[in-house]
């Protein structure tokens, strides 16, 4: 069984946390300290219910049935946000692989 600590074995993943669904912090690894880990879980949190918005505006306008989002990916110039669930990955976008990046959240959120 894999746990949190075990995103950080991803080449370029710095840190990774997991959050309730209340976008309360429940755990951090990696190079991220208390105050930043729990602004990242209500961060991450918030942007995920967006994505849930989008996903049931998508779903009306389309007629279309099964966009509920599993995740988001926000990319920056050197830092990207990873996010499956409830579990997130801060990742070096130069040394990480985003797809087992994503492949690992995925196994980690399903269990």
């Amino acid at each position: 069984m894999m746990d949190l600590a075990s995103l950080l074995e991803i080449e370029g993943v710095l840190a990774a946390l997991r959050f309730l669904d209340d976008g309360t912090l429940l755990d951090a690894v990696g190079e991220i300290d208390e105050l930043h880990s729990a602004l990242a879980a209500e961060l991450c949190h918030a942007n995920g219910r967006i994505m849930h918005q989008g996903s049931d505006v998508l779903t009306n306008l389309s007629g279309v049935p099964g966009w509920p989002p599993r995740g988001w990916v926000m990319i920056g110039n050197e830092l990207s946000v990873c996010t499956i669930a409830n579990v997130v990955c801060f990742v070096n976008n130069r040394a990480a692989s985003f797809n087992e990046t994503l492949h690992r959240l995925s196994e980690l959120e399903s269990q």
